[in-house]
């Protein structure tokens, strides 16, 4: 068996010292020539968010679809940097953990770089991901007509044949003010159907644009005709609770418009008011009234909507003495030479509201002397008054001789 040949301890220390000094010289040969570690900007880095068909089968959806960008900055040598494929890098968001509405700080995940250089920081690190439900809802679609028909003509009713069914976030249709379409009616001149597309806004007139709706066409009827203002009187049927009156009725509007072929609205004279049920009321109410048109007719700008106040209240007893008749009507060349009676007592019954404003030289006591010639007549006596507030008038006649 041979001996191995013992080499002495400087010997090999020399010998590892050279082992090391060739490492360090390899290694520089690979990562480049240089004392330190340099920094180097990557931007506008797009941000993918992955897995968002996760969210469509648990029926969310995001409420922001908008684009988001990463500004990055590494570390690492000359050469390590220089070999960094600006393409291969990119940067993700994980959806698929999200399972209800909310919002959410989701990390962001850069891939494509080399385990020889450092990120030192990025910008987003993270995003706030907000996350809506998906709902449905059917409404209604308000036409608006645009321009002006032919002959003096007016669009009597602009109406869709069908609703839309709105899809879209939750948060989005509940900012929904009206579904609209526009109906170009400029120089028109008969009926016409037109299909028109739909379109969302919000109250301030804002177009929402995160939603789908189907159809997005609807078919509509559009009518010409002329239109009529009309006024409105108002009724009641049944009795206030005991001891109290009807005073008073206000409608607003007073008047509607409505719209009909010109044959037909010659011969509309009035609006069907419901009378308004007063049963058992003891004090002055307002109600919203739906008026119906006449078949045939349509009220325009929603003119078919009235606010009704009915006046109750407990009524009064108030009598005035009038010291003076007067006669009126007489024929011409004609005078009164008497009139029996100079005092009558009228005895009024009616709202406080009416009878306390009410005055004594407010109140007046006449006899009717049309169509009589000279003689002398027993004629009844009349007030200026609303016949509702009388209660009695007395006397009730005198004698009054005419010359």
């Amino acid at each position: 068996m041979a001996n191995r040949k013992k080499i002495p301890v400087h010997e090999r220390l020399i010998r590892m010292l050279a082992a090391i000094g060739i490492a360090i010289t390899l290694w520089f040969m690979v990562n480049g020539n240089a004392d330190m570690l340099i920094t180097q900007d990557f931007n506008s880095i797009p941000i993918t968010l992955t897995n968002t068909e996760s969210l469509t089968a648990k029926n969310l959806v995001l409420a922001d679809n908008k684009n988001y960008y990463l500004n990055l900055q590494v570390k690492g040598t000359d050469k390590n940097l220089k070999n960094i494929n600006m393409k291969e890098i990119t940067a993700e968001v994980d959806l698929s953990d999200i399972d209800a509405k909310g919002t959410y700080d989701l990390d962001v995940q850069v891939k494509g770089l080399s385990n020889s250089v450092i990120i030192s920081s990025m910008n987003p690190s993270s995003l706030q991901i907000v996350v809506d439900n998906i709902i449905k809802e059917d409404l209604e679609v308000e036409i608006v007509p645009e321009g002006k028909p032919a002959n003096d003509l007016s669009v009597i009713s602009a109406e869709a044949l069908e609703k839309v069914e709105v899809e879209g976030p939750e948060e989005s249709i509940a900012r929904i003010s009206k579904i609209t379409a526009t109906a170009n009616v400029n120089g028109m001149e008969t009926d016409t159907t037109q299909h028109l597309e739909v379109s969302a806004y919000d109250e301030s007139g804002n177009l929402i644009s995160d939603l789908d709706m189907l159809p997005n066409v609807v078919t509509t009827e559009i009518i010409l005709g002329k239109t009529k203002s009309l006024g409105i009187i108002p009724s009641t049927t049944g009795s206030p609770a005991n001891g109290y009156m009807v005073t008073g009725m206000l409608v607003e509007p007073s008047k509607v418009t409505i719209g009909a072929k010109e044959e037909l609205l010659k011969t509309i004279e009035s609006i069907p008011m419901d009378p308004i049920d007063v049963t058992g009321q003891s004090k002055t109410f307002t109600k919203d009234i739906n008026l119906t048109p006449p078949a045939g007719c349509y009220f325009l700008d929603g003119s078919g909507k009235v606010k009704a106040t009915v006046s109750i209240e407990s009524p009064v007893e108030k009598s005035f003495t009038v010291d003076k008749i007067t006669a009126k009507n007489l024929g011409t060349g004609l005078m009164t030479s008497k009139i029996k009676d100079s005092r009558v007592v009228i005895k009024l019954k009616g709202a406080s509201s009416v009878l306390n404003s009410l005055n004594a030289d407010q109140v007046e006591a006449s006899v009717d002397c049309a169509n009589l010639g000279p003689g002398e007549y027993e004629l009844p006596i009349q007030t200026n008054l609303s016949q509702s507030l009388v209660q009695s008038i007395t006397p009730a006649k005198t004698t009054v001789i005419i010359e």
